[in-house]
């Protein structure tokens, strides 16, 4: 369980651009940065962990009457799924940009994002249901072959997200890895729930364990969904304040004023920018392109910016669209 909550640790530090996490727990979590190179195999290899453990946790539930352990092998079954969708993602946001797709496909991770958390929304939803019906008459359940598979899901789930440990900052990635961690803390919680009713007879326990598991991969799927969400709608990113931006902005000397801000995010680890900054009208065409050059060194220092533009204009004089509302 040590690893589960260490990875669930690192997942809430790694979320793109979160002010909270600390400057040592930044530096560590990029010293453990694993190369992208190496996710595609680390993807393929915990698709067949996880297939193993939906097969097992399939048949161990059915044999021992196990709603909890079923709603296990079906939230596998999601990790399966998740799994299939982030590798394709990374397949797919690694195509080149093309003269219909300017930015090529770096959102793919962001629609599989999407995609994962509603699924597990929808498992979750499946769980309740059942475990409501098991509430109001609770039925026999093998504690013993509970306890057996429990544990083998949750140490091979956590063997399966270890596996992707350094590509947290990855919302496609973090996403699959939100499964991955979910899905072995929810067998610790079945295998507490095989023990009660191996050693007690509590058989309710298990539809109990059920309902406090569903609540939970809702709760988490949500707040992914937020994130994505937030990224489709080209929201300013979590943690980064645009007044805070503006500031920066107004702070070097030539700059007279700045309009016209917009911060958005690509990916989960790709901010854009666009500004009208408004310069000195006695600079000439070498100063204004340095001082851009500043501006955006500047951005990608303290924001993290890796994409700005930035249109320059006098004292009095706005071009553009957005203008005219001003």
């Amino acid at each position: 369980m040590f690893v589960c909550i260490k990875l669930v640790f690192d997942i809430g530090c790694r979320q793109p651009h979160r002010m909270p996490c600390t400057r040592k727990l930044e530096k560590m979590a990029q010293s453990h940065h694993i190369p992208d190179g190496q996710l595609g195999p680390k993807l393929l290899a915990s698709i067949a962990i996880n297939v193993v453990i939906l097969t097992a946790q399939l048949i161990g539930g059915m044999l021992a009457g196990s709603i909890a352990l079923i709603a296990d092998a079906l939230h596998n079954l999601t990790d399966v799924a998740a799994l299939c969708m982030s590798y394709g993602a990374l397949r797919v946001s690694r195509r080149p940009a093309s003269p219909r797709y300017t930015f090529a496909f770096q959102r793919a991770e962001v629609l599989a994002a999407v995609l994962n958390a509603t699924s597990l929304i929808a498992v979750s939803a499946f769980v309740s249901v059942e475990a409501l019906r098991r509430l109001s008459s609770p039925e026999p359940v093998a504690g013993g072959l509970v306890m057996a598979f429990a544990a083998f899901g949750m140490v091979a789930n956590a063997a399966a997200a270890w596996l992707l440990r350094g590509h947290g900052s990855n919302l496609n990635i973090r996403s699959a890895v939100l499964h991955l961690v979910s899905d072995s803390v929810a067998s610790f919680g079945v295998l507490i729930a095989g023990a009660l009713i191996h050693w007690f007879g509590w058989f309710v326990v298990d539809p109990i364990v059920s309902l406090l598991l569903a609540a939970w991969m809702i709760k988490e799927s949500v707040g992914l969904l937020r994130t994505a969400a937030n990224i489709l709608m080209q929201g300013v990113p979590d943690g980064v304040e645009l007044a805070l931006v503006e500031s920066a902005i107004r702070e070097h000397p030539l700059v007279e004023d700045v309009h016209d801000l917009h911060v958005w995010a690509m990916t989960s680890s790709n901010i854009v920018l666009s500004a009208h900054v408004v310069l000195p009208c006695e600079l000439g065409e070498p100063e204004r392109l340095e001082t851009v050059k500043q501006l955006k060194s500047m951005l990608h220092d303290r924001f993290e910016v890796e994409h700005a533009t930035m249109e320059t204009e006098t004292t009095g004089v706005c071009t553009g669209m957005s203008c005219d509302k001003e």
